[in-house]
């Protein structure tokens, strides 16, 4: 594969379709057989039934876990599905421990919505799931494929299919370990400090050095001779106090850098499964450790898992199945007392350690608050979450082709969260020592919480086939209930500050409390039908009742139809058997509710709370809020999809490609329903009165083959989508609020024209410090421009640029510059195996995405505070700002560009302007795309000829494996493009395991 397409001149659009039309042509003159096909009769699993890939009419995509997982030093299921499956988002933080988000398709409202996640047809955790004991996962993405789950599918259906032993297997034991090491990845890289000196300078602050009450001069010239190791006097961290008692920092560091150090990451997983003719078990078992990348083990991660799995054919009509999984999940993290560990604003030359006794004048040596510090010293916050799950299956069989199935299943989840901030003292760079917590008193915080949910599941499934024809029905009903309760507690001042309490408190105590419960149950049905496999039809429907919504609204009917043809089958394309082995045509549209909305908001409720208010010797007076304004008549948004699909097969199943088109429409959806005048003093009423449409399409293309030993794997997905308001209560279009026609993640902006150079000024009044623009030359509303200014187009030509009246009719000089969506989602994977090796690599990313990055993390001194500027850092892509070649009003050259094409405006002036060269513009509007090399794997499994000797080793495999290897971004370096800010760092992860099956 010529893989010199990625370097084409076009855009990114047609180089992906020009590589994906050359990936097609290389497949195509393959010449040999494969070595795995892709199997149409593989059996996929949809809702509360398994159907063969061939036969399916919505759009779902299925991924088996070993294939997405494979051997990468990861513990969790989100970071290991992402970019393997079209149409479905994953993003997060990535610190150890933290559950990823998921999508399905884009935005489902305004309101929000998810993904309905199934753990063997019941909903559960994924993050508190073991990768390892997941056979595969599938993804239910048109309204006809989820529809028969009701109430809560209108995101989408994840389901997740644990692993099950088959009958007649011998007794089978598992182990496999994973030791890895982690390190951050493109962390912030400040200027050199000469490059921070000129900058201070060229700003015009203080020419007192703030930090140590000294002189910029005096400090260029102790960093002088502390360079060339001439300056006695200095301590280890770099702090020096000159004879006048001035204390400078002369020690040039990475204060970022230095709070950061090798995290470890450990995994050991073990299993034993078999079965017999009529019983069948397994049982697993694992522990997950990860410490991340910050100084100390406070940033820390473990889970311990246990999964039980038992099946027994009692007799030849009834089978019993029961399943339990516990898992017990530990996570600590750095709690903020002092100082955010992730700040951005710390310059490299603050020391590190303890300040000198003999600097502060203290009887001993204090803590400085540096990110470093902050990681050691500052106490952890820890939270620990038991989530004990067990399902019950009876399977009857009364006759052939009808089964009937009862599924029940309690799930419970116990958080519990507790963290003390304990005392300190700390000085900080500018050298005012300060007792920790600010507000005097130490606190404690232990917050607990319970959630327990029951599901229950009846359905019967017949099938039927006679002459071509072939009818399989499902008829259910489904029940399911949620209790929620939580008490968080907050106390001050502890007694004994060695083992905090709450009753151990002497200061002010806070308790709040709250419940929420649910419950949906409804009926569903599925009919489908296909003649002779050729003509296939799916219809799906659901009766659901919710009670989220008001009694008389509570229920409605969803229901869904899918179509197939498999042209590839009809006798006039018998020319293109020997190519093509399956051509299938699908079409589907349905319509389902979504609940996606807190309970109890058709009731006025009332707070009660206490007041800061006495009365005599009464206390403090509890109070009661006023109720808000309710419309008691609301009902589900209703989500319809319409999808188009396109399945091909071809080349003995080497080449497999799956395209879908398809348009959602969110009617319905949960809005103010008037605008009421401020005196009201309350918000409107929600209603069903708001619109969305959400237009979108995905490809996927897989390859399989061998030449000779050698095997090689390729796959590519891509995603897009777009959504749009076509219906909102917003009379007057304000740009703060939703209005028709609106695209989700538009960014309205100002038009760059360059900068204000002293040919716009008038120049005899400029060289006497009055800076008044010619004629025609548009003025900033609020400033006074000057040269090295951002200098904007006038859009609205009243010469003035301003915002207007914010409205889409009277938008000033803004207009849409981008759109932080992200586009062309896509994930691509490669590999290769040959006698008993195997390596792999998978690549992901998004080819579109435009963001508003914007103040420190791209502009000198970035801040909208002018007295807390000269505070902050300046970074390495900061360094090109306009500058003059003179500043000296008697000069030829006075306020002459020396670089009119710097990057940055002008920072002269103490930033005076800096609140309007930093608005939104397309000058420094972000490209936010990117390519992550995902992982890149490299496994040897031995032979089995070796292994024979043993008597006791089926399988034995080595690895090694590194995760986030590599990330292209135009971003600063230190923002990720999944974060786009700087906050725990994202980590590339290299570790060695082994897998053994006895």
């Amino acid at each position: 594969m010529n893989v010199t397409c990625l370097q084409t001149n076009q855009p990114l659009m047609k180089k992906l379709l020009f590589c994906i039309a050359l990936f097609i042509a290389f497949s195509a003159n393959a010449q040999n057989a494969p070595t795995d096909t892709l199997d149409l009769e593989d059996l996929v699993f949809v809702g509360f039934s398994k159907e063969k890939k061939v036969n399916l009419t919505g759009s779902v995509s299925q991924v088996n876990m070993q294939q997405v997982l494979g051997d990468r030093p990861i513990n969790s299921i989100g970071a290991a599905l992402q970019g393997a499956i079209p149409g479905l988002s994953i993003s997060g933080v990535s610190s150890p421990g933290q559950p990823k988000n998921f999508n399905i398709r884009g935005t489902l409202s305004i309101n929000g919505g998810v993904p309905l996640i199934l753990i063997d047809n019941i909903e559960g955790d994924i993050n508190s799931l073991n990768p390892e004991d997941i056979e595969s996962i599938s993804v239910l993405k048109d309204a006809a494929s989820s529809a028969i789950y009701g109430a809560r599918a209108a995101g989408g259906v994840i389901l997740v299919t644990t692993k099950h032993p088959e009958k007649n297997q011998p007794l089978r034991l598992e182990y496999g370990f994973n030791l890895g090491f982690e390190r951050s990845i493109a962390n912030p890289q400040q200027a050199s400090l000469d490059d921070y000196i000129a900058a201070y300078k060229e700003a015009g602050f203080s020419s007192l050095y703030w930090a140590g009450n000294g002189s910029i001069s005096r400090w260029q010239e102790l960093l002088g001779q502390y360079r060339q190791g001439s300056l006695s006097g200095v301590y280890d961290n770099g702090v020096y106090k000159d004879a006048d008692g001035a204390v400078y920092y002369l020690k040039e560091g990475d204060v970022l850098g230095n709070a950061l150090e090798s995290g470890f990451m450990s995994s050991h997983n073990i299993s034993a499964a078999g079965g017999s003719e009529h019983i069948r078990y397994r049982i697993s078992g694992s522990y997950n450790y990860e410490n991340g990348p910050m100084v100390s083990s406070k940033d820390a991660f473990s889970r311990k898992s246990l999964n039980a799995f038992i099946s027994s054919d009692v007799n030849d009509w009834f089978t019993q199945e029961a399943s339990i999984i516990y898992t017990s999940q530990n996570k600590s993290e750095i709690l903020t007392v002092f100082r955010d560990p992730y700040s951005i604003r710390l310059i490299n030359w603050y020391p590190e350690g303890y300040m000198p006794k003999e600097i502060t004048g203290t009887a001993e040596d204090l803590l400085i608050d540096s990110p470093r510090n902050a990681c050691l010293y500052q106490p952890a916050a820890k939270s620990v979450t038991s989530t004990p799950r067990i399902a019950l299956k009876s399977i009857i069989t009364p006759m052939k082709n009808l089964t009937l199935t009862a599924e029940y299943t309690y799930l419970q989840k116990d958080y519990r969260y507790n963290s003390y901030t304990g005392q300190a003292k700390v000085v900080d760079p500018q050298l005012s020592i300060r007792n920790l917590p600010a507000t005097g008193m130490d606190k404690y915080v232990y917050n607990v919480s319970s959630d327990k949910y029951n599901a229950l599941n009846l359905y019967g499934q017949y099938s039927l086939r006679a002459k071509g024809h072939n009818i399989n029905t499902i008829i259910g009903f489904n029940q399911e209930s949620e209790s929620y309760k939580y008490l968080n507690n907050t106390v001050l001042g502890q007694t004994v500050i060695t083992v905090p309490s709450i009753q151990g408190a002497s200061g002010t105590k806070t308790s709040t409390e709250g419940s929420e419960e649910y419950s949906v149950r409804g009926v569903f049905g599925r009919l489908a039908y296909n003649f002779e496999g050729r003509y296939l039809l799916e219809m799906n429907a659901r009766y659901d009742g919710s009670s989220k919504f008001p009694k008389d609204n509570r229920f409605g009917l969803f229901p869904s139809v899918s179509a197939a043809w498999r042209l590839g089958d009809e006798s006039f394309m018998n020319w293109s058997r020997s190519v093509v082995n399956d051509l299938k045509l699908r079409a589907s549209w349905g319509s389902i509710g979504n609940q996606s909305i807190a309970p109890y908001g058709f009731i006025a409720g009332m707070n009660v709370s206490e007041s800061k208010v006495w009365i005599d010797k009464a206390g403090l007076v509890n109070v009661i809020s006023t109720p808000g304004l309710i419309r008691a008549n609301y009902t589900w948004e209703t989500v319809k999809t319409l999808n188009f699909g396109l399945d091909l097969s071809a080349f003995s199943n080497r080449l497999s490609l799956v395209f879908d088109k398809y348009i959602r429409n969110t009617e319905g959806m949960l809005s103010d329903g008037i605008e009421l005048p401020g005196v009201v003093g309350a918000t409107a009423p929600l209603q069903n009165v708001s619109n969305m449409r959400t237009d979108g399409w995905e490809l996927s293309i897989n390859w399989r083959d061998n030449a000779g030993d050698l095997g090689y794997r390729l796959g590519f997905n891509l995603y897009d989508h777009k959504s749009r308001i076509t219906k909102y209560n917003n009379a007057s279009n304000n740009l703060n609020y939703y209005y028709e026609g609106k695209m989700l993640g538009e960014i309205w902006g100002y038009v760059s024209d360059g900068y204000y150079s002293i040919d716009d000024f008038d120049a005899e009044k400029a060289q006497n410090g009055i800076w008044e623009l010619k004629e025609g030359i548009p003025s900033l509303e609020g400033y006074i421009a000057k040269p090295g200014d951002v200098k904007f187009v006038d859009l609205d030509g009243n010469g003035t640029i301003n915002s207007g009246s914010n409205t889409l009719d009277e938008a000033g000089d803004r207009k849409i510059i981008g759109n932080s969506t992200p586009r062309f989602e896509f994930g691509a994977s490669f590999g290769l195996s040959w006698k008993g090796f195997d390596f792999s690599m998978i690549l992901q990313g998004v080819g579109k995405r435009d963001y508003n990055l914007n103040t420190a993390a791209l502009f000198t001194f970035g801040s909208y505070d002018q007295n807390e500027r000269q505070f902050f850092s300046v970074y390495s892509n900061q360094t090109d700002y306009w500058t003059a070649k003179s500043y000296d009003p008697q000069s030829p050259e006075y306020m002459v560009a020396a670089n009119p094409d710097a990057k940055l405006p002008r920072i002269y002036g103490q930033l005076e302007n800096a609140t309007s060269n930093m608005r939104v513009s397309d000058r420094y509007l972000q490209n936010a795309a990117y390519l992550r090399i995902k992982n890149a794997t490299l496994s040897y499994s031995f032979p089995k000829s070796l292994l024979v000797r043993t008597k006791a080793i089926n399988s034995l495999r080595v690895y090694a494996s590194c995760e986030n290897l590599a990330t292209f971004t135009s971003l600063p370096k230190g923002y990720d493009p999944e974060l786009l800010r700087w906050g725990y760092p994202f980590y590339r992860t290299c570790s060695f395991g082994v897998n053994i099956t006895f």
